[in-house]
């Protein structure tokens, strides 16, 4: 009977540990897609840029004022059109890698179930003591979004200010008028990024989905709220219901960012 259990407990500790890697490889992918999209939109921009002032050079804007400044912009338009196209490219056999390995987690957790049955109490126990690394996930998303979140914002602070004060000092001068033109389109950039992505509702949902799981696992530990009286197979039973119904909580308002930036987008245009 110990083999047994010493093999259910092994069964159920390689599911929690592929179970980990398939949350931890869909995260991965979810956030490389964001990256191509953003890159994306750097390469639009870029081609944009290059576009209008490419139709500029053409029709002779610049004669009367022929700014080095002017041809230097087409160029770095041009670089950086360039560059977006690289690196846009280049993420494209990291996404198909990660597809690929996703995939292969998928056939190894159902390798994993139909290895035999498994030792329900022993999973309950395991499935306990990992929530709180599922915190620290979430936890941890949640300073990044905010670490974005803060950047932009601070370009949209400083850059407000700097475009007042410009255009305040009157832009008699053409590079006062470039500084002014190019610290206004980032704030837009930033102010479009923010406002799609919303890296602050983010960061929020997912603190506070880790704050909650914390919260139940302290009231899990200490036998209180509404695991008072039960016994351990119970209590670990209503953990766990209420950790998956706080994970699908999130994964919703997730799917509901998701679906509202597009949204938002469209209506926009």
């Amino acid at each position: 009977m110990a083999g047994v259990g010493t093999g259910a407990g092994e069964i159920e500790a390689r599911k929690r540990d592929n179970a980990k890697k398939l949350d931890a490889k869909e995260t991965q992918l979810s956030e490389l897609r964001v990256a191509l999209r953003l890159r994306a939109v750097w390469l639009v921009a870029s081609l944009a840029v290059c576009g209008v002032l490419g139709w500029a050079t053409v029709v002779g804007i610049w004669r009367s004022h022929p700014l080095p400044f002017s041809y230097v912009g087409l160029l770095a338009g041009l670089v950086s059109a360039a560059f977006a196209a690289h690196r846009v490219l280049g993420m494209r056999p990291r996404l198909a890698s990660l597809r690929y390995e996703l995939l292969e987690l998928e056939n190894l957790r159902t390798e994993l179930t139909a290895a035999g049955e498994s030792d329900p109490l022993t999973a309950l126990r395991i499935y306990r003591v990992e929530s709180l690394e599922d915190a620290d996930d979430y936890r941890a998303q949640a300073r990044r979004n905010r670490r974005v979140h803060n950047f932009f914002q601070g370009i949209i602070i400083l850059g407000s200010i700097i475009v007042t004060s410009l255009t305040s000092a009157g832009l008699e001068e053409p590079w006062f008028r470039w500084a002014a033109v190019v610290t206004a389109a980032l704030v837009s950039v930033s102010a479009g990024f923010t406002g799609y992505f919303k890296y602050r509702e983010r960061s929020f949902n997912q603190q506070q989905t880790a704050d909650a799981i914390e919260k139940e696992y302290v009231a899990a530990e200490l036998r209180i709220d509404q695991y008072d009286g039960c016994s351990e197979e119970q209590a670990l039973r209503k953990f766990a219901l209420k950790v998956e119904d706080l994970k699908e909580e999130q994964r919703k308002r997730e799917l509901q960012l998701e679906q509202s930036s597009p949204a938002q987008a469209h209506k926009a245009s």
